[in-house]
């Protein structure tokens, strides 16, 4: 392809308004984030998912070291994100058993 100038005198406000296009129609094919998610890719301390999963900072460590939680170093903090955490909150289905006499 040529390396070719053009000039154009083309007003501000025609220029403004094909730029905003292209700007708004690039957005509309970039989302980064599902829209399920609802959390925005929060990322929350380790004492908040202590108190939000009602557990020890032993059993938080614990859940991290084998894989259950994903923790995120940052400098010297551990991080986690609440999507993440709420994802790994598994509902448990139970059966009830019915125990016949006789």
């Amino acid at each position: 392809m040529e390396n070719t100038i053009i000039l154009h005198s083309t007003p501000l406000k025609d220029l403004t308004a094909i730029f905003g296009q292209i700007v708004r129609d690039e957005l509309k094919q970039f989302n980064p984030i599902p829209p399920n998610q609802t959390a925005n890719g929060e990322y929350i301390t380790r004492r908040d998912i202590c108190d939000r999963l009602k557990i020890s900072l032993a059993t938080l460590h614990s859940y991290t070291k084998d894989g259950t939680l994903k923790g995120y170093r940052i400098g010297g903090r551990v991080l986690y994100k609440l999507v993440e955490v709420e994802q790994s909150v598994k509902a448990i289905q139970t059966t009830k058993f019915k125990h016949g006499r006789g």
